[in-house]
């Protein structure tokens, strides 16, 4: 499986939500963008700015769209872009969308740090008024991500830390795991969650 995570928006989450996904699924993380991966997920991340074809893997796209990037994308099972409640974010996500959609037709957009549903429904009236078919799913406002990545931990790992944790992510869990399940369609999502020993409430 090959999964890219890119928008040219920072701050909306890429790299927590592909840090997030590549460990949660024991896959690669692969970035051409600084971050603290290599330090949380050793010999399971990298970062450099020839980034190659490989299986298994989580590509964390930094700002900027180049030929190799476009290569690798061509080759995704899926795109996801985050994006923001915020004017500049959903603009740059339709760019981002609209420059990568002849090289690949299976997105998803996380709607990342919403803190209503008007949150969701604005990112997605908008994002659908150009791209009609492009699903889109909210991601909550959380310390979460922000703890996993942190600690080198998935969101599963997270939570299964403590009931504390627990409690406190039980309204981004359903969320989350709906990203997974868009990701990697109902037969391997059901398998992660058995692996995983994780409910599907």
């Amino acid at each position: 499986m090959r999964i890219a995570v890119i928008t040219t928006d920072g701050g909306a989450g890429k790299t927590a939500i592909a840090f997030a996904i590549a460990k949660e699924l024991g896959l690669y993380l692969l970035s051409n963008d600084d971050s603290v991966i290599e330090a949380v997920y050793p010999d399971m991340a990298r970062i450099t700015k020839e980034l190659h074809i490989i299986d298994d893997v989580v590509y964390d796209f930094g700002g900027f769209i180049s030929a190799g990037v476009i290569d690798i994308i061509k080759v995704c099972d899926i795109v996801i872009v985050p994006c923001i409640n915020d004017l500049n974010s959903k603009m740059k996500a339709i760019k981002t969308i609209d420059e990568l959609k002849k090289y690949n037709d299976n997105f998803l957009v996380i709607a990342t740090r919403t803190e209503d549903k008007r949150d969701l429904r604005e990112v997605k009236e908008d994002l659908q008024k150009k791209f009609a078919d492009i699903k889109v799913l909210p991601l909550r406002k959380t310390k979460m991500l922000k703890i996993g990545l942190e600690y080198g931990m998935s969101p599963f790992e997270v939570v299964q830390e403590s009931k504390q944790l627990a409690y406190a992510a039980r309204n981004f869990l359903p969320e989350y795991k709906e990203i997974l399940k868009a990701v990697l369609g109902d037969e391997m999502y059901v398998e992660l969650l058995k692996e995983k020993g994780v409910g599907d409430a």
